[in-house]
C-alpha cells in the first residue's frame, strides 16, 4: 500500500511539473545560427505576479518589424576580445557576447555595430541559470570596462537579480494566446563612470516564455538612468514574437520540423553558398533570402516539392547587393525554418 501510494506521489509530481513551462538550455538556451523575429510596440505596464494570472496585452500597437540573430563570434569584430565567448546575439547591427553552456548564460561583454566602442565584463552578468521555473531566482553582482579601440574609457559595477515571478496565461493581438506563460523578471543595477562622469542606470526587464518556444514570446524593459547631478532620464522598449502554437504541442525543435531540414554552407563564404533543404513529404515550398532588417531581396524557389533534396545557389553580389548578413528562409506547409548567412570579401 505505501509502495503505491508513493507512486502516486510521483505520479501527481509529474503532471504537476509538466504542467509547468520550464527554461532549459536544451529548450531555450541561446544557441548560434537561429534567427527570432520579433515586432517592436509601444511600451506598456506589465502587470501583476502570481500564479494564474491573466496578462492581456492584446491592445499592443505595432511600430516595426526586426529579426535578432544568433551566431558564432567566430569572423566578427568581437572575437579576439570575447574569446571566451560561444555565441553572439546580433540587434540592431549591435553585438552582445554570451557563454552558453547546459547550466547558464553568461553575457562577456557587448559591442556597437561599429566596433570602435565595447564593453567586456571581467566578472560576467548571468542571465539564466538551468533550469528554471516559477518561483526560482537567482542573484549576483558583476562588473566590467567599458572601451574604445584607442583606449579605457571607464568602469562598471553592479549587481543583478533574476526571478520567476509569474505563472498565467498570456493574450498577444491577433488573438494569439499562450497558456502557462512564465515570466521572468530581471533586475539590472549599476554604475557605470565615464570620462570622470558617474552614471547610474537601472534596468528592468520583463520576458514571458512558453515550453513551445526558445525565445521570449514577449519583451518589456524599463531603464532609468540618474546623473551625477541628480537629473534622471526614463527610457522604454517593448517587442512580442507572434508565433502561433497549437495546443498540446511538444517543444519545438528550432533545427527541424516534421523532419524537413534547412542547411547553408560554407558559412561563411565568399562567392557562393549552398542552400539545401529535404523533405519527408510533398509540400507548397517557399525558399527566400532577407536582409537583416527583413526586407526580402530574392525568392530562390517557391512551388510544390516532391519529398527529397534539393540545393541551390546564392551570391549578394550576383545581384548587385553588399556583402553581409543575411537571412535565408524555407516556408513548407506553413511552418518555416530561417539560416543567418555571411557573405564575406
Amino acid at each position: 500500500m505505501r509502495q503505491l501510494y508513493l507512486t502516486l506521489v510521483c505520479i501527481a509530481l509529474s503532471v504537476t511539473l509538466s504542467a509547468q513551462t520550464v527554461l532549459r538550455q536544451q529548450t531555450h538556451g541561446l544557441v548560434a545560427n537561429h534567427t527570432n523575429e520579433m515586432k517592436i510596440t509601444d511600451y506598456t505596464e506589465p502587470g501583476q505576479s502570481g500564479k494564474n494570472v491573466v496578462w492581456d496585452f492584446r491592445s499592443l500597437k505595432l511600430n516595426e518589424n526586426f529579426v535578432g540573430t544568433l551566431d558564432s563570434p567566430v569572423n566578427s569584430k568581437g572575437q579576439n576580445i570575447f574569446s571566451k565567448s560561444n555565441t553572439r546575439l546580433e540587434e540592431f547591427g549591435n553585438s552582445f557576447f554570451f557563454l552558453t553552456t547546459k547550466k547558464s548564460i553568461e553575457q562577456h561583454g557587448y559591442m556597437t555595430a561599429s566596433g570602435n566602442t565595447y564593453i567586456v565584463y571581467n566578472k560576467p552578468f548571468v542571465k539564466m541559470k538551468y533550469p528554471f521555473a516559477y518561483n526560482n531566482s537567482f542573484s549576483g553582482n558583476f562588473s566590467g570596462t567599458y572601451n574604445t579601440t584607442q583606449k579605457q574609457l571607464g568602469v562598471i559595477n553592479g549587481t543583478y537579480d533574476v526571478e520567476a515571478d509569474g505563472l498565467g496565461t498570456l493574450m498577444l493581438p491577433d488573438n494569439m494566446v499562450y497558456e502557462k506563460a512564465l515570466r521572468v523578471k530581471e533586475i539590472k543595477s549599476f554604475d557605470q563612470t565615464i570620462n570622470d562622469r558617474n552614471y547610474n542606470i537601472e534596468t528592468t526587464t520583463y520576458r514571458w516564455y512558453v515550453n513551445e518556444h526558445r525565445f521570449p514570446i514577449l519583451v518589456l524593459i524599463e531603464s532609468i538612468t540618474t546623473y551625477q547631478d541628480g537629473r534622471s532620464f526614463t527610457s522604454n522598449q517593448a517587442a512580442y514574437n507572434p508565433i502561433a502554437i497549437k495546443e498540446g504541442a511538444k517543444p519545438l525543435d528550432i533545427e527541424r520540423f516534421n523532419e524537413a531540414t534547412l542547411e547553408a554552407y560554407p558559412n561563411p563564404y565568399h562567392d557562393f553558398v549552398n542552400i539545401r533543404y529535404r523533405l519527408t513529404e510533398e509540400s507548397k515550398v517557399n525558399l527566400s533570402v532577407y536582409d537583416i532588417t527583413g526586407k526580402l531581396v530574392k525568392v530562390i524557389y517557391a512551388g510544390t516539392e516532391n519529398a527529397g533534396e534539393r540545393t541551390f545557389k546564392f551570391s549578394a553580389k550576383e545581384i548587385s547587393l553588399s556583402d553581409g548578413a543575411y537571412i535565408v528562409k524555407l516556408k513548407a506547409n506553413g511552418k518555416e525554418i530561417s539560416r543567418r548567412i555571411v557573405e564575406i570579401q
